[in-house]
């Protein structure tokens, strides 16, 4: 069993304090700072002039039902109207569309404005509550926002930025995603020295949660003997774990993990692998 020192999951919700006062995530800071980045407040843009509904609740159901006929430009008018009105679920939603370009021409500054509304709106989201997922995944795309940066916008690359919102959304919302980024951003050195025992505790608690490609770097780590200690027969399981999850299209590199590792093993790790990925398999069905 992998002993990383980092703090179980279930500390997260004595994690507030410590989060607002290291961080500076307060809910007042955080809608200080997304609204400084953009224009309107950081507002999503208003629906065409002559909209009418006459609740949220209807225009959330217009838009789904835009969404479920197949038809999701029907579904932007409707869901801009409930995101303005505050509608977390719309929010993220029109967020999405912009930022893949489902529906509407894409916009990643348009996706970026209705993701700091939920974040200035829900920044201190009680971890247990029914919209806490969907605010963290926000501080996650935000999170990758400032980490990249948006071209021709107000929104620059800014590494330190992005560390805080993984940081607060991986320790106070428990995000698998959080937290394999913020691992990322240890092992690759993105805001200096790389920290591979920093990194390794993170990917640990993704690992934990299922995400596969954190279980592919964890398992690289492992095998290797980076920044913990070597655990070939561990390390070459998590990687096929990694494997049998991902898409050849996008997750080229885990293949390419996984190949180095299957080819440095030996026999008989192989079959230890082997053998650990099916007792692992049969535990969680």
């Amino acid at each position: 069993m992998l002993n990383l020192a980092l703090p179980h999951p279930s500390f997260a919700s004595r994690f507030w304090l410590g989060a607002v006062l290291v961080l500076g995530l307060s809910r007042s800071v955080l809608a200080f700072d997304v609204q400084e980045a953009g224009s309107s407040a950081g507002a999503p843009p208003p629906p065409p002039k002559g909209t009418l509904f006459r609740s949220v609740g209807e225009a959330i159901r217009e838009g789904i039902r835009g969404l479920k006929q197949g038809d999701p430009t029907s579904a932007v008018e409707p869901l801009t109207f409930a995101a303005r009105e505050g509608n977390v679920a719309a929010q993220w939603k029109l967020g999405r569309m912009y930022a893949v370009g489902e529906g509407v021409r894409r916009d990643d500054y348009k996706a970026y404005q209705n993701f700091s509304q939920i974040v200035n709106q829900r920044a201190d989201e009680a971890p247990d509550s029914p919209q806490a997922h969907v605010v963290a995944q926000a501080f996650v795309a935000l999170g990758m926002y400032h980490l990249n940066g948006i071209p021709n916008t107000r929104i620059k690359r800014d590494p330190g930025r992005a560390q805080e919102m993984f940081r607060y959304a991986a320790a106070y919302y428990n995000s698998a995603e959080a937290q394999y980024q913020l691992g990322r951003m240890m092992a690759d050195g993105t805001l200096g020295a790389p920290d591979p025992q920093q990194a390794a505790r993170w990917f640990n608690l993704a690992v934990e949660q299922g995400h596969y490609l954190a279980q592919a770097r964890l398992g690289a780590m492992l095998f290797n003997g980076e920044g913990v200690p070597r655990q070939v027969p561990r390390g070459l399981m998590l990687v096929m774990s990694a494997k049998s999850q991902a898409q050849a299209s996008q997750d080229a590199w885990v293949f390419e993990v996984a190949e180095f590792c299957s080819s440095r093993a030996t026999e008989d790790e192989r079959r230890l692998a082997e053998a650990m990925l099916n007792k692992r398999a049969r535990g969680t069905r």
